[in-house]
């Protein structure tokens, strides 16, 4: 008889169940697992049941034998109860029936009975417990749970002959039968697994789990303990057959992804078969080809060349926003000949784009070209529906390996990590969980909890974020779960678990490793230069004297130039020779400089601006990264300028006089997929300016933005067909974005306390991200971008600079600057103060994470001295 409704997450059965506790509560991992809610919900039952009949080992002796079942299921909104489920074949049983019904616990209520379709309830109210026990039998099965509607559950699948039960929705669960032990077995239901994922953070991860859900995926699993890890082994399903892999060769070890996996990476899943035709064992039967797309596909020469060139190998990364509607995605692939594989697709696109390369999205960034393939689901009709969520596919190459991202932000995050060493490939430890993971199966999943815990806590359902935020310290001892499939269709998870004592709130330690004497006060930088010898960082300062100077990481002065004039706004890097030897651009308030790394001005240099024009911003543009540069100048009278790298006006730009007042951000240039180029400038009055190259206005009259915008702009990549938006916030408070067709798709007014409340757009280092800064009286408060409150602190001064530094999730931090006593605070994304003790800060700061030293590295300016730091993590 069958008393399990087929909404169970997971069903646990054993014929020995305080055996197996026994073992479990006496294993290592006990320590940590023990405090986890539904862990501890199943003690208390056990608890209960002992103690009802006597103790002294009572229950072990009733229960031993017996096919005991445990299962898992949803009983509302946010809430999941367990329904033991014992069916007994002796006599003896009965006894331990008897003593439920007429032995309450001695520290109960006593026991109430009642009747539900025809069969007895019984009810036992303990003083430890808000909900009553409820237990009943029906033939040979005893029911007991703390929800009582799940025992009622029960009785109505094993009455009925029209409902179908747990067993019969997952027959193959329960076939070829073997005879029950003390080990147990798990069988899971990928559809139930995937219900409880939804519940827990809101339904936000429905596409990651879609897969799951269609493929109809379920498991029999073996669980067993080791001192430092949980593991489950046994047999995998898909739709309710056998998972078994047809591959001939030998399965790669993935090994040579290490070096293009970032350390933002907090979900991976590798495909390693011997050849391309493995994929053909695991089609993903979830995703529908578009027929016109298939045709298109099957029949282009450049479509067929590249299939022809891949291998069997590929990693697909999830990062910070997996959770999202539309989760950054980026496939990596380890062709046959990358470049050629390269080539392949980018004519492809160009077949896409009616052979018209002004229709060809292309974009630069680092250095490497990325083009944007506008196939839907590209991917998973290459990979039998694989990888699906690329309605657009953005394409680069970095370590020897494809790229393909769904959005141009995944994929230029990727190539600043590869330059930067922020790779798994330059952190052993991270290295070695490859290593560790290199067992021969051609499906695996690895979860990185550092990184996957805090984005779980953001995007929980509301109802389980407090959970999840009062037992953190159990859940971010889970270190990493690792999941194989093998070809033989047997399926093995493994969760790792820190026994030491997790410290959410560790406190990092700020140790002074270098610093360098300039002799006079430093008036600028420094600004990290990158060394074109060795990827190694130079700073640049300026003393007061005007005197630029700049030194090597070890503190080595490489040269040192009067110039005269003071640095305005950011030091630029270009390749003025086209030789990979990059020289220095900056500008003065009337000249814009270029010198080469000993120090030396380069032909023609510096450029004058024109007589009574200051400049108050300079950007360095590459639009087809043919290292043909625009020098884009905003003056402070907010006129715009745009030189050749030959000091030439151009037309349209000599100067362009737009009326609009003075800037209040560094000019730009975005390019738009489907439209084209953008020169933006912002202005104090509240005014943005879109403009083509030729210093047209491609919005008549530009966007008013509000009554004055005295902070940035960023952008926000568009992914999944949804295009890029300009976003910033207003002197009133107001979030406003807008895409480029000049339309605004957002607004909405922050809290303002008064008046005197500033607003500001703080961007990252990369300009990649950034965070909402509220200044109000006596308090500053920092918000993401989707305006969730990261943390408020008291304001030290009422004269602040603010930095923002984010190298991946939980790996972030906010820096401010108090410009009256030159100190700076720096704070994590949590709002923890990182240094103690304020650093001296005269001028600003600048801050790089590596992934090989897991350290951050910290240079600033004090006096006339340059002080380096180092914090480890």
């Amino acid at each position: 008889m069958e008393v399990i409704s087929p909404n169970a997450i997971f069903v646990f059965e054993t014929n020995d169940p305080v055996g197996y506790w026994n073992n479990l509560v006496n294993q290592p991992v006990w320590e940590k697992l023990h405090n986890i809610p539904a862990l501890a919900t199943v003690e208390s039952q056990l608890i209960l049941l002992d103690s009802v009949t006597g103790k002294n080992g009572n229950l072990d002796k009733y229960l031993k034998g017996q096919r005991f079942r445990l299962s898992l299921h949803p009983t509302g909104k946010g809430a999941f109860g367990f329904l033991i489920a014992v069916a007994f074949n002796n006599e003896q049983f009965l006894e331990f029936i008897e003593k439920l019904k007429s032995s309450p616990n001695q520290e109960g209520k006593g026991l109430r009975k009642r009747l539900y379709s025809g069969v007895e309830l019984y009810e036992i109210q303990s003083e430890a417990e808000s909900q009553a026990f409820t237990f009943a039998l029906y033939e040979n099965v005893l029911m007991g749970s703390h929800t009582s509607f799940l025992v009622e559950d029960g009785i109505r699948y094993a009455k009925s002959l029209e409902l179908k039960n747990f067993k019969q929705s997952y027959p193959h669960l329960f076939q070829p039968s073997k005879p029950l032990n003390s080990q147990g077995v798990l069988r899971l239901s990928g559809e139930g697994f995937a219900a409880l994922v939804n519940e827990l953070t809101a339904n936000n991860a429905e596409l990651l789990l879609r897969k799951l859900r269609e493929n109809k995926l379920s498991a029999n699993l073996i669980p067993s303990f080791r001192d430092s890890s949980l593991s489950f082994s046994g047999q995998f399903f898909t739709d309710g057959k056998s998972g078994v892999m047809q591959t001939i060769g030998d399965t790669p070890n993935g090994m040579s992804f290490a070096p293009v996996i970032s350390n933002r990476a907090a979900w991976i899943t590798q495909y390693l078969f011997p050849n391309f035709s493995g994929f053909n064992q695991v089609p993903n039967r979830a995703f529908s080809p578009r027929p016109l797309i298939a045709t298109t596909l099957e029949e282009s020469e450049e479509i067929k060349a590249y299939i022809n060139g891949l291998g069997g190998e590929a990693t697909m990364v999830l990062e910070e926003n997996l959770f999202d509607k539309n989760p950054n995605q980026i496939l990596l692939l380890n062709p046959e000949n990358t470049e050629r594989r390269y080539k392949n697709l980018e004519k492809f696109a160009l077949e896409v784009s009616q052979d018209d390369s002004t229709k060809l999205f292309k974009e630069f960034f680092m250095g490497k070209e990325i083009f944007m393939l506008d196939i839907e689901e590209f991917p998973a009709h290459i990979f039998k529906g694989n990888f699906t969520g690329f309605s657009k596919s953005y394409i680069s190459m970095a370590g020897g390996h494809l790229i393909i991202g769904n959005s141009l932000k995944t994929v230029k995050n990727l190539l600043e990590d590869h330059y930067n060493d922020n790779t798994w490939g330059k952190s052993l430890s991270y290295k070695d969980i490859l290593k560790d993971q290199n067992n021969g199966a051609p499906v695996r999943i690895i979860v990185n909890n550092d990184r996957f815990y805090p984005i779980l806590i953001r995007n929980s359902d509301p109802s389980w974020s407090p959970v999840f935020q009062k037992y953190e310290p159990v859940f971010r001892s889970f270190d990493w779960l690792n999941i194989s499939i093998f070809k033989e269709g047997n399926a093995e998870i493994k969760l790792n678990i820190n026994l030491g004592k997790a410290d959410a709130n560790k406190q990092l330690v700020l140790t002074e490793s270098n610093s360098t004497d300039f002799g006079k006060p430093l008036i600028y930088g420094p600004s990290g230069i990158r060394n074109f010898n060795d990827k190694s960082t130079d700073f640049l300062v300026q003393d007061e004297d005007h005197y630029i100077h700049l030194v090597s990481e070890e503190g080595e002065k490489v040269f040192a130039q009067q110039i005269p004039g003071a640095i305005v706004g950011e030091v630029h890097q270009i390749d003025y020779y086209k030789n990979g030897k990059l020289q220095l651009v900056f500008a003065t308030q009337d000249f814009i400089y270029a010198l080469d790394r000993y120090g030396n001005l380069l032909p023609g240099y510096p450029i004058p601006v024109e007589a009574g024009k200051e400049i108050a911003y300079l950007n360095v543009l590459d639009y087809d990264n043919n290292r043909n540069y625009r020098f884009f100048v905003g003056t402070k009278d907010g006129d715009l300028l745009l030189f050749d790298q030959k000091g030439n006006l151009l037309e349209g730009w000599n100067p362009n006089d737009n009326n609009s007042g003075p800037l209040s951000y560094l000019p730009s240039h975005h390019r738009e997929a489907g439209l084209g180029d953008f020169m933006i400038s912002i202005h104090s009055n509240g005014k943005l300016n879109l403009y083509n190259r030729r210093g047209e206005l491609r919005i008549g009259g530009g966007v008013l933005l509000g009554n004055g915008v005295n902070t940035g702009f960023a952008i926000e990549e568009g992914s999944n067909n949804e295009p890029s938006k300009l976003v910033t916030i207003n002197e009133e408070g107001e979030v406003i974005k807008l895409n480029f067709k000049g339309e605004i798709t957002y607004r909405n007014q922050l809290l303002r306390p008064d008046t005197d409340t500033r607003f500001s757009l703080v961007n990252d280092q990369s300009k990649n991200e950034y965070v909402w800064v509220v200044e109000e009286y006596n308090k500053l408060k920092v918000l993401r971008p989707n305006e969730q409150q990261l943390f408020e602190m008291s304001i030290p001064s009422n004269d602040m600079e603010y930095k923002y530094f984010s190298f991946g999730e939980g790996n972030e931090i906010f820096a401010v600057l108090d410009k009256v006593q030159e100190f700076a605070y720096l704070y994590n994304a949590k709002g923890q103060l990182i240094n103690q003790k304020p650093i001296s800060v005269s001028q600003s700061l600048w801050i790089h994470f590596s992934g090989s030293d897991n350290a951050y590295t910290l240079v600033t300016l004090f006096g006339d001295k340059l002080y380096e730091y180092k914090i480890p993590l």
